[in-house]
């Protein structure tokens, strides 16, 4: 059967329709619902961590009040005298029940447990020692501990937080004499607390009082993974992590539950859109159907009975060229009209088009066109070869998918005060492999007829190899100077090594752009570095004679202000946010996060080093060598002011600084 223009206008609506709806409910389950929990996930596993966040901060809340008691000359003092009256005004019931202590114990240097208390905080009553976490973590604990200990302990009383610190001075001076212990219970008063604070139900249940359900679950915790997410049903989410003791032995599971709010609204929602929708569709396809049958079927089928008449009776044959005074044969003509105008224009199109394509060919740059809207409308050859995107990529797409600085900013081809054509102009874009290229480019706007901007066209060349080599010949340039005036100074300044070390340490941060350093003598016998010259960082440091000094590493230690003399040789690293400036030396208070240092040598051992901090990017082999041209001609300096026989360094001296000057020539 044979379907009438309105029959399958209303077919395709309705197809559409379907598609539509198909489509939405498709994404929706498949794309949105698990995009919101995944959501929900990353907020259960943030609030997880802010629980086991929260319980580390109990735990260091105890270790800095068990060391402020151990850290005190009162208990100093008692561990040779034993005072009753020391233990009373200060270890009474009271203060452990503020401070909400289970237990205090006291241990000298030997391990022998001097004094215990432990009391039950929900009675107020003391209890004696006789459970097994005190009979044997503690006195593990008391026992020779040298640095201090914290953590949680499982014991018969449940979760203990526990931390122990050496006995000292209030100055934190030795020898130390013995090892202080506290306790806090991590009872059900600190999850209530903390389930309030977080307003979720939070559980803290040790390890083997768990539920198989549970424990289930924790075997999806690993390293990497250390907190399970599972969703219990529509409206809640279990988070897991699991407690280590001291040992970091497993003792006990942390579980939280959420609910799904944003889940379940945003499901909630998302039905009742889709019931309203589809019923304004369908009152929308009955308002349709109206309309087309009133507005398009009914003069359609005129005009097809006129044409339909007059081809009957062979009176005109197609195109159209019916009488102006009937309307139909008025429409009908005007259809002719057009007809012809757009095949006129279709073919001065095609011409246009071809003539277009033929010039983007030809011309040996990288050209591409954008509508006013920055979407790209063309793509030729030569831009595909210099970014790596095929013009199927970018047509249809932003400049801002491969456009860089300062394009991401600013558009210069768009923006009022600039003045166009732009001729020349330096611009970094992104290769599709992620490289980003340096290119000059010239662009200016698109009219139309009457003059209107309709978009722009730009043009552009990769330059980024001859700025490079640019870039490189003017540092290069810029090193042979600095050393051509070091070189001079050191002839006229030879024996002021001070003065030396300044222009060697500011010209060494000029080349590498480093915010700090320091240039340094190694003194042989006591093996500590003097510091000649420095950047603020260092002001710190211990003086020894006038001179800041970084004394030697102890022992079995590392350093990193130390690591030159133990490669022999230039090293440098980079990402070191995470290193605590208390391994390097006292007095340093700012962090670093690159350094470089390289040896100063004479002709048989290194005699000091030029060290460098914090530059912008890192350090490489080419600051690495540049630094080591200036360490190279301080070594010359510091021999003449450690050898008493200077006429043979000197003679070095202008041997290096001619050689410098030949390779300037």
């Amino acid at each position: 059967m044979r379907l009438n223009l309105k029959s399958r206008l209303l077919l395709t609506y309705a197809g559409f329709v379907l598609i539509a709806l198909s489509v939405a409910l498709f994404s929706y389950y498949y794309f949105v619902l698990p995009g919101y929990a995944l959501i929900e996930k990353q907020d259960a596993r943030h609030h997880m961590e802010r629980v086991l966040s929260s319980i580390d901060r109990e735990v260091v809340n105890l270790d800095r009040l068990v060391r402020d008691y151990a850290f005190w000359d009162d208990t100093y003092t008692f561990i040779n005298t034993a005072s009753e009256a020391y233990l009373q005004s200060n270890y009474l019931n009271e203060m452990l029940i503020d401070n909400r202590l289970s237990s205090v114990a006291i241990f000298n240097s030997h391990g022998t447990l001097l004094y215990y208390k432990h009391l039950d905080l929900v009675s107020g009553v003391e209890r004696p020692l006789d459970d097994s976490m005190y009979n044997d973590a503690l006195v593990e604990l008391g026992g020779g501990l040298i640095r201090p200990a914290s953590g949680l302990l499982a014991g018969d009383n449940g979760l203990q937080m526990v931390a122990a610190r050496s006995i000292m001075t209030s100055d934190a001076r030795g020898p130390v004499r013995g090892t202080l212990v506290f306790t806090r219970p991590l009872d059900s008063a600190l999850i209530n607390d903390l389930s309030r604070q977080f307003r979720f139900d939070i559980q803290v249940t040790p390890l083997q009082r768990i539920s198989a359900r549970a424990r289930q679950q924790l075997k999806h915790i690993t390293r990497t993974e250390p907190i399970s997410i599972h969703a219990s049903g529509d409206t809640t989410l279990d988070a897991f992590a699991k407690l280590t003791d001291l040992d970091q032995k497993e003792i006990a599971v942390v579980q939280m539950k959420l609910p799904r709010t944003l889940y379940v609204h945003t499901r909630n929602i998302m039905m009742s859109s889709l019931g309203f929708a589809l019923l304004s569709i369908l009152l929308m396809a009955f308002v349709f159907a109206a309309t087309v049958r009133r507005m398009v079927m009914q003069p359609f089928k005129e005009l097809a009975n006129v044409i339909h008449s007059y081809r009957g009776n062979r009176i005109a044959p197609m195109p159209l060229t019916l009488s102006c005074d009937n309307d139909m044969g008025g429409l009908a003509e005007e259809f002719n009209y057009l007809l012809t105008d757009l095949e006129e224009s279709r073919v001065h199109q095609t011409f246009s088009e071809e003539k277009t394509d033929l010039i983007k060919r030809v011309v040996p740059s990288a050209i591409f066109t954008v509508d006013s809207n920055k979407v790209i409308t063309s793509w030729n050859a030569r831009a595909e070869h210099i970014t790596g995107y095929s013009a199927a990529e970018m047509v249809g797409s932003t400049c801002f998918l491969f456009a860089q600085t300062p394009c991401q900013e600013s558009c210069g081809l768009f923006d009022e005060g600039i003045d166009k054509p732009i001729m020349g102009r330096e611009c970094t874009i992104r290769h599709k492999n992620g490289s980003v290229l340096t290119v000059s480019k010239n662009a200016d706007f698109l009219r139309d007829a009457q003059g209107h901007i309709i978009g722009g066209i730009e043009c552009f060349e990769d330059i980024t190899v001859r700025k490079r080599s640019e870039e490189a010949l003017q540092w290069e340039l810029a090193l042979n100077s600095r050393l051509a005036k070091l070189s001079h100074s050191i002839l006229h300044n030879a024996g002021n090594v001070r003065e030396v070390a300044g222009e060697v340490l500011e010209y060494a941060r000029n080349l590498t752009g480093s915010s700090h350093g320091f240039v340094a003598e190694l003194d042989e016998q006591d093996q500590f570095q003097r510091l000649w010259d420095y950047t603020p960082m260092f002001e710190g440091l211990q003086k020894h004679q006038g001179h800041p000094i970084i004394p030697a590493p102890a022992n079995g230690r590392g350093s990193l202000l130390h690591s030159v003399y133990k490669r022999q040789n230039g090293v440098y690293f980079n990402s070191l946010e995470q290193l605590s400036v208390v391994n390097l030396a006292d007095g340093i208070s700012e962090e670093i996060s690159h350094f470089m240092a390289v040896p100063v040598c004479d002709s048989k051992r290194i005699i000091g080093q030029v060290a460098l901090a914090n530059n912008a990017e890192g350090y490489g082999k080419r600051e690495l060598q540049a630094v080591e041209q200036l360490a190279e001609l301080f070594a010359v300096v510091l021999s003449q002011a450690q050898d008493v026989q200077c006429s043979d360094d000197v003679e070095t001296c202008h041997y290096v600084v001619k050689s410098l000057e030949v390779c300037q020539m």
